[in-house]
């Protein structure tokens, strides 16, 4: 079958006749040959659109496997079918697609395939099993938005540490409860920005979006709201706004809030805000409310005739004082005086500005007496900036306005004047003027010389200079030279929005020509500066008062001049803006279009109406072609597929051609690369190649070498990729580093078959390229054959870097894998690989023997002592500077034990407990202990057998106490860390690892703490280590594998053993002793992390006896801090205290309550 060429002389001529072609091969259905990409692109192109078009499933997943992107690309738009019809749910679930077509496509070819259905899938029971199937959590968030509401809300929130604000919205979408369940996990300060996402939620659901905020502490970060969502939340819960208005002021919008105030509403809600505590949080965000700009909304909500009224007695007469000395507190605070003074209080705007809600009358009337006085200019311009706000459009009021400035200011200096002059013509429509008051606005133009051609104090205000062109222009009235003189470009829009046609065209006109008659002759860069600046002045002038551009012939041929100019003169000036100005007028530019913008937009726009005009600018296409900096990608696949034969190659043969200039070679390739079809474009690499891996640059071909490192760069943009043996072509010796982007590309998208053949190819090659095939048999391989391929190269390498590169992925295969068995097996290649380390290893080895904690846990254990043993024997061989950190490691090492003592060998725990004991513990190294006291509080502990339990305590722990007892020093500090780990791990080990409760170690203990120390000098640790065994002696009764269940249990009978002990001491030593006892007890409480109802239960057990002051001075003593934090938690116990009878109880009652206060 001859090769197909399609017909026609514009892209979408030959659209048509590929349609056409499309519409004769199914009516005369033939049956398809294989892809082959050998044959033309229109050709495979034609034949997958027919498959598809005829379901043919098998020539589909046939065209999947081909490797060539253009080709799947299309089978994939036209076969949504295959996606999305059910009765091909056997072809697109995740097993068929990972065991039938993963290992035969391309990864980006798979990835593309997986995107696809992603995007396509309706079915939420199969992208359920999608969700499931993926290993990695973000891969797996991406199907989570296509599967049912449930299955999302029981999932979300396990995304939450990598959930992208896009994602979250379409998630929010499909379920209104994502919100809520992912806000559980946030801090207040994170929400901001998922709230601004969901906002749109508040369609659904007003309350339940704001219970969230509310819940979360966070109304203050939620984010601005617009006038919509404002009035939907007032049309909903209006209440609730008003009532917390502190909190959502600074996210509503005001105007839309006040008006949902009826009138009579208006005074005390801002009465309410004004009188609120200064001093707290809240109040700050109230600021705001206090500002004219936003307090005027409110104010507007009263009726016309109270409005002035209102403001000028609390801010202008302040009537409130007539009530009052000048001190709040002589008024009465719910008087409407007190409010008043408050409000005023805290409003810090000046007393004339609130003129704006009175009359024209009145505001002149006060306003001028008070401008009278001798005020500031500053003051006096604010002034009359309310008078021309409250004269509006009323030509009567400016006029009384202007004639007043005339007769009292007309003299001040002319920036005081220029300022009013502005701000009145910003006010009020120039169009609007009548003779009157033009003549007036006309005088203030004179007194500021705007006619004077002598003075440059026009050139202030180019406002003034556009009014008096616009009047003279609607009035047909002559403009002053001057004036035109002095008018810089402005487009007048603003002026003809409300004039007829007639005055507009006035308007436009004269801008126009004033345009027009700005071009000179260009004699030099500079000048076609100029034109082109002016020209975009015009364009603008045209857009804005929606001219057509063809109606004006002259701005046509004035554009092309230009672009002749500048050809002629190969200059350098930009055409692109005029081009881009505004789309629709491209067209008229479209013979110059290449001239004006080379690039490929335009000449994309070229191949859709006449691609002849490429020929016709061959000079700047050329340019164009070997421009390093330009991306042709797309114009190039336009002319590979729809020009094969005619225009691709004549691209072809032109960049062949720019292969003899000894520049433009990046370019130059990468549309070689991008043209030619694959077989052409191999024989093309292969004469290119290297002659050797060494390049002599004594006698190098610098042309030749620019060619070969350009090849070696770019050969993988081609369509489709060259195989692995032509990257090889170039990836050796000196060429590499030119290589390696088409190496790493072309062989991180080989299948998983390819992978198995080629990757080991290159692990036999030279240091340099074997890091790299390491590298990708990594990311490419199974675990099996990861393991033969690093045992080999382990085995035969002694070069460091390759030795740390396989460490290194073996240990993060290790890491990652979940299976028991293949974590065994990759131990298996560890260990051999740590009994195979030397002393001259990368560092990186030593430093990852120390991850124990990354290490699967069934093989933790054995991973530790063999990286530990190691490392011992490492210390004495490395440098002297580097012992530190290796001793550092080793002990970090010791320390992960207590983790897994169940797995531990009982030999080895012993032997770093005594090393550490003769070393640290007793020894001058006391720089950390905490970690190795810890291990020695798991090994007691660890065990379900109180015999293995004595056997420990009696090898271990007996020896270290007699020994410590004897060294008071250690006695104050390691041994006491001793008793508090023990005492903490009751907690966090036993009952949590469902251990045997350690009554009779503990017992033991205390027996030998008393007989050796005495009371007098030890009486905390004596005390804390008693109530300590008392505790453990109730949890040996209790059944549950919770902590807090079981001391739930024992709170009562343990409060009472603490109020019996307690009245030991008092009857033993002396009353006061109460203070020792407490701070014993507060310490265990703190060592079992105990919470307010455990505590509150024992405080309650030591006040039961309410003639026993001590335990009221106890229970005073230990949660005062606890009830200044939580009063309400605290309160019924302290309100107990209270109404004790005894005065001393009341007078430590009082005290602390005051040190609280203080506090």
């Amino acid at each position: 079958m001859a090769p197909l060429d399609l017909d026609g002389a514009t892209l979408g001529k030959r659209h048509q006749h590929y349609n056409k072609l499309v519409k004769e091969g199914i009516a005369n259905p033939q049956p398809l040959t294989a892809i082959s990409l050998d044959n033309t692109d229109v050709d495979n192109l034609l034949k997958i659109d027919l498959a598809c078009h005829n379901k043919d499933v098998d020539y589909i997943i046939a065209v999947f496997k081909t490797g060539d992107m253009l080709c799947l690309s299309r089978a994939l738009a036209r076969s949504t079918w295959l996606i999305t019809d059910s009765q091909y749910a056997h072809i697109i679930n995740p097993d068929y697609l990972n065991s039938q077509l993963l290992p035969q496509m391309s990864v980006k070819a798979f990835a593309k395939l997986k995107k696809h259905v992603r995007h396509h899938i309706q079915d939420e029971v199969r992208a359920e099993q999608f969700y499931s199937d993926e290993k990695n959590a973000i891969d797996a968030l991406k199907w989570l938005p296509s599967c049912s509401v449930s299955f999302i809300e029981n999932n979300v929130e396990k995304h939450i540490d990598h959930l992208k604000l896009r994602t979250f919205k379409r998630l929010c979408e499909r379920s209104n409860n994502v919100f809520q369940i992912i806000s559980k996990d946030l801090q207040y300060y994170e929400i901001t920005k998922y709230a601004r996402v969901a906002l749109f939620l508040l369609k659904a659901d007003v309350n339940k979006f704001l219970d969230i905020m509310e819940e979360k502490k966070a109304i203050q970060q939620l984010p601005q709201l617009s006038d919509k969502a404002t009035h939907l939340i007032m049309k909903t819960c209006p209440k609730r706004i008003i009532d917390k208005f502190d909190q959502y002021i600074t996210s509503i919008d005001i105007p839309t809030f006040s008006k949902y105030l009826k009138p009579d509403e208006v005074k005390p809600f801002i009465y309410k805000q004004a009188t609120q505590d200064m001093k707290c949080y809240p109040f700050y965000e109230l600021r705001r409310l206090f500002k004219y700009d936003v307090l005027k909304h409110f104010i507007h909500r009263l009726p016309k005739s109270d409005q002035f009224d209102f403001v000028k007695k609390i801010f202008i007469d302040k009537e409130y004082e007539k009530y009052d000395d000048g001190t709040t507190e002589n008024i009465n605070i719910d008087s409407e005086p007190y409010k008043m003074k408050m409000l005023c209080k805290v409003v810090d705007t000046p007393s004339f500005v609130w003129y704006r809600f009175a009359t024209f009358e009145r505001a002149f009337e006060d306003i001028t007496t008070t401008i009278s006085r001798d005020l500031d200019n500053e003051n006096k311009s604010a002034m009359l900036t309310v008078l021309t706000s409250c004269a509006d459009n009323n030509l009567q009021h400016i006029q009384t306005l202007l004639q007043y400035f005339l007769d009292k200011h007309k003299k001040e200096e002319s920036n005081f004047t220029l300022k009013f002059t502005t701000k009145l013509l910003k006010n009020i429509n120039i169009t609007q003027y009548d003779e009157k008051t033009w003549n007036l606005v006309n005088e203030l133009f004179k007194t500021l010389k705007v006619y004077d051609e002598t003075s440059s104090s026009c050139k202030k205000s180019d406002l003034i200079v556009e009014s008096i062109i616009v009047y003279h222009l609607l009035h047909d009235q002559n403009i002053p030279q001057v004036i035109k003189d002095n008018f810089s470009f402005g487009t007048l829009i603003s002026y003809g929005r409300k004039l007829n046609n007639e005055q507009r065209d006035k308007i436009f006109t004269f801008v126009y020509e004033a345009l027009i008659n700005k071009f000179k002759p260009i004699t030099k860069e500079e000048d076609l500066s100029d034109s082109i600046q002016n020209l975009l002045c015009i364009l603008e002038l045209l857009h804005d008062w929606e001219k057509q551009l063809t109606d004006y012939p002259l701005v046509i041929n004035k554009i092309k001049e230009c672009v002749q100019i500048k050809e002629d003169n190969s200059w350098k000036n930009s055409l692109v803006p005029l081009y881009n100005f505004k789309k629709s007028w491209r067209k008229y530019m479209f013979e110059d279009s290449i001239t004006m913008n080379p690039c490929e937009d335009v000449c994309l726009n070229a191949l859709k109406h006449d691609p002849q005009l490429l020929e016709r600018h061959h000079k700047e296409i050329n340019t164009l072609r070997s421009n390093d900096a330009v991306s042709l990608r797309r114009l190039l696949a336009k002319l590979r597929v729809y020009w094969p034969h005619s225009l691709a190659q004549q691209w072809i043969d032109a960049y062949l051609l720019n292969l003899n200039k000894t520049e433009g070679h990046k370019a130059t390739i990468r549309g070689i690369c991008s043209t030619l079809p694959q077989k052409p474009l191999v024989e093309f690499i292969e004469k290119y190649k290297p002659a050797g891996p060494k390049i002599d640059w004594s006698a190098v071909d610098d042309r030749v070498l620019s060619i070969q490192r350009f090849i070696a760069k770019n050969m993988h943009i081609a369509r489709p990729k060259p195989g692995p043996d032509t990257i090889l072509l170039y990836a050796k010796g000196d060429y590499l580093q030119f290589a390696l982007p088409s190496l790493l590309a072309i062989y991180n998208n080989l299948n998983v078959t390819q992978s198995q053949e080629h990757i080991p190819k290159i692990l036999d090659a030279p240091v340099s390229i074997q890091k790299h095939g390491i590298r990708l048999a990594f990311r490419k391989l199974d675990h099996e054959a990861i393991k033969k391929i690093f045992f080999d190269c382990w085995k035969r390498s002694k070069n460091p870097s390759i030795r740390v590169l396989i460490f290194q992925f073996t240990f993060e295969l290790l890491c990652k894998e979940e299976d028991p068995t293949i974590s065994a097996s990759l131990w298996e290649l560890i260990e051999l690989f740590i009994e195979n380390l030397t002393f001259e290893e990368d560092k990186k080895i030593y430093n990852l023997l120390s991850k124990v904690r990354d290490v699967p846990e069934n093989i933790r254990p054995k991973f530790l002592v063999k990286s530990y043993n190691f490392m011992k024997s490492l210390i004495d061989k490395v440098k002297e500077e580097d012992r530190n950190h290796y001793n550092s490691l080793s002990a970090d090492m010791a320390e992960e034990s207590r983790d897994i003592m169940e797995g531990m060998c009982p030999q080895f725990v012993l032997s770093i407990i005594d090393e550490f004991l003769d070393k640290d513990f007793f020894g001058n190294d006391c720089g950390r202990v905490g970690g190795m006291i810890s291990v020695i509080s798991a090994y007691l502990l660890c065990t379900d057998n109180e015999d293995i339990q004595t056997e420990k305590y009696e090898k271990v722990f007996v020896p270290l106490m007699r020994r410590a007892l004897t060294m008071p020093h250690i006695v104050r500090d390691n041994f006491q860390r001793v008793l508090t780990q023990l005492t903490r791990d009751l907690k966090d080990y036993v009952v949590k690892k469902n251990k045997i409760i350690p009554v009779k170690m503990f017992s033991n203990i205390q027996d030998e703490i008393e007989k050796s120390l005495r009371v007098t000098e030890n009486y905390l640790m004596l005390t804390r280590w008693k109530l300590t065994v008392a505790l453990t002696k109730l949890m040996e009764k209790t059944n549950s594998n919770e902590w807090y269940d079981n001391v739930n249990e024992v709170e009562p009978e343990f409060g009472k053993i603490c109020l019996d002990y307690l009245k030991q001491d008092v009857d033993t030593h002396f009353p006061c002793i109460y203070k020792l006892f407490s701070n014993a007890l507060s310490t265990l409480f703190d060592n079992l992390d105990a919470n307010d109802s455990f505590k509150i239960k024992i405080y309650e057990s030591i006040l039961a006896d309410k003639d026993f002051v001590q335990g009221y001075l106890t229970t005073i003593d230990m949660s005062g801090q606890s009830y200044m934090y939580d009063k309400s938690t605290y309160e019924d116990l302290w309100t107990q205290i209270f109404e004790h009878p005894s005065v001393e109880v009341k007078m430590h009652y009082y005290n602390r309550r005051k040190d609280l206060r203080d506090y």
